[in-house]
């Protein structure tokens, strides 16, 4: 599942200095600009999410022209995002509280805070600015564990597919990763030939404009109805695998800068620009084998330092076998709290990152320094090391997972079309 951006969360910081505090006359005009379902969208929370949007995008140099057509996009945006929350609900999907920790610690460390500070910081710029990120967070893994249900668990994957996937791949020993930008203009699911020409119409133009040098950043935001539109277009990087399969002749002989010709598919016409490209045959790569406890603590996160008693487990936790005893020393700890203690192999990406810099200093069989959670206190034992060939595990598994991505790719702005299509929706803006 993809890990969600740190960086676009802390610029939450920024947004909540400038979008904190409504004027007396926003209050008094606030209005319903949608109803989505049973659910209603305010005319203040469009303006902030839409003067949120168009802080990001200049933070990224991508100006806006328009405010009238982003709000009109945002509103898009509001609108799917409630669809994507209301179906998760009906499936009844959740997010726990450790998943969200896990965002939270990443993101402190990652801006060298700790989780205190951050929550110091997010409180002081706004009342319950720190419930918001968390609330924020919250709705993104929740999204996010939606596509996977939704789109990507239903992907069949045939047998033709997979052999033929990993005959490419044993041919292939330079695998590339692209990175991509996208613009779409959408087609009903059953356009009329007037719709199919109106389309190709602007798409037509849009090409022509980012040949006269106009900014496909700029462009996508304003006009792509893509998923992705509002960052720019940009689909992140992508290995050849995933990439989907109506782009992959276009990206063939594309140099980084340059744009694609049109592309038609079932969902419509598309534009993509190779951003840039870098070569990620990488083979071997470390891996902890790593077992986790928590000694529960209601202030862990408020303490500055590690207390006495934290400090002496770790100094006698001296074998694998004596860090399993806390469970006995501490049977008063509820047993789902330190269920699947052993965390398997992991490599540096898959874990906490204030535990990374640990782990480099870490030999086998020692105990890393406690990490301070909302839960408690953290205790990591490393057990093992390895260096691991990733290309020749699970060959079969990691095809079925590669063709699944890239046919869910393919998929997912129609899903999410057809979910709206299905909702009762009424826009009064």
């Amino acid at each position: 599942m993809t890990k969600v951006s740190n960086t676009l969360i802390f610029t939450l910081l920024v947004w909540l200095i400038a979008f904190s505090s409504p004027s007396q006359a926003d209050r008094l005009l606030d209005r319903v600009v949608a109803v989505v379902n049973e659910q209603i969208v305010l005319q203040s929370e469009l303006e902030t999410r839409t003067r949120e949007t168009a802080q990001e995008l200049m933070s990224q140099n991508i100006p806006v022209n328009n405010l009238q057509e982003l709000q009109s996009k945002v509103l898009d945006n509001i609108i799917l995002e409630i669809l994507q929350k209301q179906r998760a609900q009906q499936l009844g999907l959740k997010v726990s509280d450790e998943e969200i920790n896990e965002q939270l610690i990443q993101i402190a460390t990652q801006n060298k805070m700790s989780l205190l500070t951050l929550r110091n910081r997010l409180n002081a710029e706004m009342p319950n600015g720190f419930v918001t990120l968390r609330n924020k967070i919250q709705q993104k893994l929740l999204i996010q564990k939606l596509r996977q249900q939704e789109v990507i668990s239903r992907t069949l994957v045939t047998e033709e597919e997979i052999n033929n996937y990993l005959q490419r791949s044993r041919l292939d020993s330079s695998r590339f990763e692209y990175r991509l930008r996208h613009i779409l203009i959408t087609l009903p699911e059953s356009a009329t030939e007037t719709q199919r020409l109106e389309a190709k119409e602007q798409i037509n133009d849009l090409a022509q404009r980012l040949n006269s040098g106009e900014s496909f950043s700029q462009l996508a935001v304003r006009y792509s109805k893509g998923s992705k539109a509002l960052t720019g277009g940009d689909l992140g990087w992508l290995k050849q695998s995933q990439i989907p399969t109506f782009f992959a002749d276009a990206l063939d002989g594309l140099e980084p800068g340059q744009v694609s010709p049109v592309i038609s598919s079932p969902s419509g016409f598309h534009l993509i620009k190779l951003v840039e490209e870098r070569d990620a045959n990488r083979q071997l790569v470390t891996q902890y084998h790593l077992h986790r406890f928590i000694i529960l603590s209601d202030n862990a996160t408020q303490q500055s330092e590690v207390p006495m008693d934290i400090q002496q487990i770790v100094a006698d936790t001296r074998s694998l076998d004596e860090f399993k005893q806390l469970a006995t020393r501490f049977a008063d700890i509820p047993a789902e709290v330190n269920q699947n203690s052993d965390l398997g192999w992991k490599t540096l990406e898959e874990l906490p990152f204030g535990l990374k810099q640990s782990l480099l200093e870490l030999a086998p069989n020692q105990i890393a320094e406690p990490i301070a959670s909302e839960q408690g206190w953290v205790l990591f034992f490393l057990e093992e090391v390895r260096n691991f060939d990733i290309n020749k595990a699970n060959e079969q598994q990691q095809a079925i997972q590669a063709i699944r991505m890239r046919k869910a790719n393919e998929t997912f702005d129609i899903w999410l079309r057809r979910l709206r299509d299905e909702a009762f929706v009424d826009i009064r803006l």
